[in-house]
């Protein structure tokens, strides 16, 4: 999937190019959330300073040490999402690109820092408010209801187990899937005191040994016996569906969509 994400913003900006836009327009970012990605954002004048826009029209903003989301744009205003940029395919999630024409006076930036460009004055008013808030889970359930989306999930929706982890505020503000094997993990903050791995029948709770630990590095501890336990429960089989599914829900619980988790080295 992480492919698929990574060419689609590249076949964007290479059309853009093409287009004669993208040479005075385009600003360079890197997402250190994956360290190997970079992607192009413009800034239309009417946007309210945190905010971009993606190539491929999605709004995106850079939160918390440098990482990028998308955001979406509703009634209330903008709205902050707990989408990474490089985790989820927009569109499966149920984003919309942002109805903007490319702006002028967007600067080039040859490093990875983004700066404001300089006032237009000849910009008109954006019609709508653009006060930024956080998306509401309530207005997730709303619009974005997971459980119409993706009918070829498996039954981990309707099994309490697994569903118990929304409640899990206290430790639990991040998401994601492991690369290999495919099992959905959860976990709190940068040094978190328990990761929560699901292996197809409960939650695994591991501990770190050490101060300073980041869920990666626990979980590179105990891949070994957690690959033999998952393989031994053949109900557990992840899909792509399923992690569509499972960011939605994720959003929906308040919590932060990493994407697919490589244990190969630390992001963040």
């Amino acid at each position: 999937m992480m492919k698929k994400v990574f060419a689609g913003i590249v076949v964007a900006v290479t059309v853009m190019c093409a287009e004669g836009v993208c040479a005075e327009k385009a600003i360079r970012v890197n997402q250190p959330a994956y360290h190997s990605m970079n992607f192009y954002v413009y800034k239309p004048g009417n946007l309210p300073k945190d905010f971009y826009v993606t190539f491929d029209g999605y709004l995106v903003y850079k939160g918390a040490k440098g990482v990028w989301y998308y955001g979406t744009a509703e009634k209330s205003g903008l709205a902050k999402t707990g989408y990474v940029v490089g985790s989820v395919l927009p569109q499966v999630v149920r984003l919309k690109p942002y109805n903007v024409k490319i702006s002028s006076v967007a600067p080039v930036l040859g490093g990875d820092r983004v700066v404001d460009p300089p006032a237009n004055p000849g910009a008109k008013p954006e019609p709508k408010s653009n006060r930024v808030v956080y998306m509401p889970p309530e207005m997730y359930t709303e619009i974005y209801a997971p459980s119409r989306l993706s009918p070829n999930a498996s039954d981990w929706t309707q099994n309490s187990s697994f569903m118990a982890v929304g409640k899990w505020q206290k430790s639990v503000n991040k998401m994601g899937v492991l690369y290999r094997p495919k099992i959905p993990v959860a976990w709190k903050g940068d040094f978190p005191e328990v990761v929560y791995a699901w292996n197809g029948m409960t939650w695994l709770q591991f501990t770190p040994r050490n101060q300073g630990a980041t869920a990666r590095n626990i979980l590179r501890r105990e891949i070994y016996g957690l690959t033999v336990s998952t393989n031994k429960n053949s109900r557990l089989q992840w899909t792509n569906d399923d992690s569509h599914v499972l960011a939605q829900y994720a959003a929906m619980w308040g919590y932060e969509w990493a994407g697919h988790i490589i244990l190969g080295r630390d992001y963040y």
